[in-house]
């Protein structure tokens, strides 16, 4: 009976630890309005190149002369690699490149968030992920 127990402990214990890998990832659908799309031009100050997703911190300055920081969320640096993009050859910190990005459901004071969708580097497009 208590070696019965035992292996139901474990085998509870093992599905709820390779079921919280799943449960902690999210659809860009719960985060981000995909069913939006604009573009934006702007400084890439920092980029987090790390998995599972890659941000990046873009200085948005608007046609009133003030700027705006936005956070967007992107594919992992894997990811952006088969898309094409070398991300430490084809970007510079302080370069100027437009994104196509779905806004965050939210708007957070301060930092606007988006989901980058492709980013235009001298003239070419590369699509990161069609929504």
């Amino acid at each position: 009976m208590v070696k019965k127990m035992m292996i139901a402990c474990a085998a509870a214990v093992a599905m709820m630890a390779t079921g919280n890998p799943a449960l902690a990832h999210h659809s860009a659908n719960a985060e981000f309005d995909t069913q939006k799309e604009f573009t934006i031009s702007g400084t890439l100050t920092k980029l987090e190149n790390v998995n599972p997703h890659s941000w990046w911190y873009v200085d948005v300055k608007g046609a009133d002369g003030k700027v705006t920081t936005w956070k967007l969320e992107s594919l992992s640096p894997a990811g952006l690699i088969r898309q094409g993009l070398k991300v430490k050859t084809d970007l510079k910190i302080g370069g100027v490149y437009s994104y196509r990005i779905s806004p965050d459901w939210k708007d957070p004071e301060g930092v606007k968030m988006g989901f980058m969708r492709s980013i235009t580097v001298d003239g070419k497009e590369y699509v990161v992920v069609e929504l």
